[in-house]
């Protein structure tokens, strides 16, 4: 009997010691600086953002942090954050596969029309003069979300159009000083079976043959497309892709990653690509398994939990230390939701850290999230107040004057403004 307890305290002594340990390694970890090295100048003058060590760097060799905000809801809504709803079409939740589909069902819309009130919603939801405002207040980057159906005809045919629109936004950005993030939000066949990727009710990319095929054939004319424009800092190859429904990341995503990354250097030797590791650092891959040059590691982080942001941030980096991430890094989304001194470190923990950061988002229908579905206050920079309109039932006529709505001048600025404001003002 004896024995039998001197050996249960002998475990019980080791476990916590290996327990202690592994608890000081962390708390090492978490104020480890994965960035310790700054140089504020590089002799590789080449007109690109580019990464070097653990750091981004502008066109002329000048260390870069890139600092922006996503035009989230533009190309893409969401029915937490939209104007629009599906009424009680197919599952009555909204996704922009199924918004197209409940237009086409409804006997008041014609082909033609549908077709004028999609262009009608973009020309209107982002202007000339959002772009201004972002520059004026003092960002440098924006990041524009859209999927493979804001492309194509069904996933797979390219428009005669295509890059129409996106197009005109990047003119915007050269026009008023900003840089481009492509974010490919949603991939043929949806990289996630989430709303924001435009369709939840499959997920069908990986072991899809036809729709990785598609997918990396629409980088590859992405690439072509954007190659030699300096205004586009970066290709955002994946959003917030999963190996499996509701599965976080892994070696599945990573791997499809050099696919994609491999298609676009065949076409575009020089700009950035984002890898994003969604939802932790360790959702990722230990990039000795890959031969990728010029790349920055991408986070997107919302803290839903009682802890401080501070301590989330730290947590984050804890991770990343841990998997030997040593590239520069983009917080691609975040945000610090109704508190003030949040938001405050979080803007100070990214300049301490020397990582590039994006707001989620710009602009919101505070009715949707806030009425509707008692959402976090403050997503966007400025908030709607629009009752969203049913495309599967209403009018040509109801939904073009909604639609004649959703201009910012028909926004109130929300606390966030506030906060972005005072911090640029010092910086």
């Amino acid at each position: 009997m004896k024995r039998m307890v001197s050996i249960v305290m002998r475990v019980v002594v080791a476990a916590a010691a290996i327990l202690l340990i592994s608890g000081v390694y962390f708390l090492y970890l978490m104020h480890k600086d994965p960035n310790p090295s700054r140089p504020q100048a590089i002799d590789a003058r080449n007109g690109y953002v580019q990464a070097h060590g653990t750091n981004l760097y502008d066109g002329n060799g000048k260390i870069l942090q890139l600092k922006g905000v996503n035009l989230g809801g533009w190309f893409i809504q969401e029915f937490w954050m939209g104007i629009n709803s599906v009424g009680q079409y197919d599952t009555g939740l909204y996704t922009q596969v199924r918004a197209a589909a409940a237009m086409k069902e409804n006997p008041n819309l014609t082909e033609e029309q549908i077709r004028e009130l999609d262009a009608l919603y973009l020309d209107n939801y982002i202007r000339e003069e959002d772009f201004r405002i972002i520059s004026e207040l003092g960002m440098n980057t924006v990041r524009i979300p859209f999927t493979c159906y804001n492309v194509t005809e069904d996933g797979y045919k390219l428009r005669e159009d295509a890059f129409g629109k996106l197009d005109w936004a990047v003119d915007m950005c050269t026009k008023y000083g900003l840089y481009a993030v492509i974010d490919l939000h949603g991939a043929v066949g949806s990289q996630n079976m989430d709303i924001h990727s435009g369709d939840d009710a499959q997920y069908a990319l990986y072991g899809n043959k036809k729709n990785e095929e598609s997918t990396i054939a629409l980088w590859k004319t992405i690439a072509s497309h954007y190659r030699g424009n300096k205004t586009v800092a970066a290709y955002d190859l994946l959003n917030e892709p999963r190996r499996a429904p509701g599965k976080f990341g892994g070696k599945v995503n990573f791997d499809f990653f050099d696919r994609l990354y491999k298609a676009v250097r065949e076409e575009d030797p020089d700009h950035l690509i984002l890898i994003e590791c969604f939802s932790f650092p360790v959702n990722g891959a230990k990039l000795s398994g890959y031969d990728w040059e010029n790349i920055c590691i991408e986070y997107h982080i919302y803290n839903l939990t009682e802890f401080s942001q501070k301590t989330c941030l730290n947590f984050y980096r804890a991770l990343h230390n841990l998997m030997g991430y040593n590239k520069p890094v983009l917080v691609g989304e975040w945000n610090a939701f109704e508190k003030e001194s949040e938001w405050k470190d979080s803007f100070e923990w990214f300049d301490e850290q020397g990582w590039s950061f994006m707001s989620w988002c710009y602009k919101a229908n505070a009715y949707a999230y806030i009425d509707l579905y008692h959402n976090y206050s403050d997503w966007g920079l400025f908030d709607l107040r629009i009752v969203p309109v049913d495309l599967s039932t209403a009018t040509f006529e109801e939904i073009a004057e909604i639609y004649g709505k959703i201009g910012t001048e028909h926004a109130e600025k929300t606390a966030v403004y506030g906060y972005w404001e005072k911090y640029l003002e010092k910086n």
